[in-house]
């Protein structure tokens, strides 16, 4: 589709048309990544090899909503604006944060992913920071889950050790 035609939807008034297929084919483009991280991950890629195809279908995934984002701009500048949608950058993280991370059959492995990580790594490497920054990007409540889930278990053992030690 070419930015000629979205204007000229929009312009005929189909603007709810076009928001919808955007929608519905950001949504489809979300579900096979999703699937495909699931089959990894239960191909036997757990750990790092699992974060860093995450991170690779998170590009990929923000690559698309990008090029999408730049052939509807008209519809973004006007029909979005005027009916108070959310911006298609907007549902592209949305619908990665809800379809994908927060979704039952991949939260479990990457909060498990993320414990491996850590427990393996002495400083945060590239990959961590990477996990870290897209999960800023789905937004701190996202971070927190990920993160406090990811380190229940090393903190605990840590603290107590650290106290047994004090202590004897």
């Amino acid at each position: 589709m070419n930015t000629r035609r979205v204007y000229e939807m929009v312009v005929n008034k189909h603007g709810e048309l076009m928001y919808s297929e955007v929608a519905t084919a950001l949504t489809a483009e979300v579900e096979g990544l999703r699937t495909s991280l699931v089959a990894v991950a239960d191909g036997g890629g757990g750990g790092g090899a699992f974060l860093r195809e995450l991170l690779s279908k998170w590009r990929r995934h923000t690559e698309a909503v990008a090029a999408v984002r730049d052939m509807v701009m008209y519809m973004e500048r006007t029909f979005v604006v005027t009916y108070r949608k959310v911006s298609v950058q907007e549902l592209g993280v949305k619908l990665w944060r809800d379809g994908v991370v927060c979704s039952g059959d991949v939260m479990p492995r990457l909060v498990e992913a993320v414990r491996r990580e850590r427990a393996a790594a002495a400083e945060p490497g590239e990959l961590m920071a990477g996990v870290a920054e897209m999960l800023t990007k789905l937004g701190d409540k996202v971070l927190s889950q990920v993160m406090d889930a990811s380190s229940v278990d090393d903190y605990s053992s840590a603290s107590l050790e650290k106290s047994v030690s004090e202590y004897q």
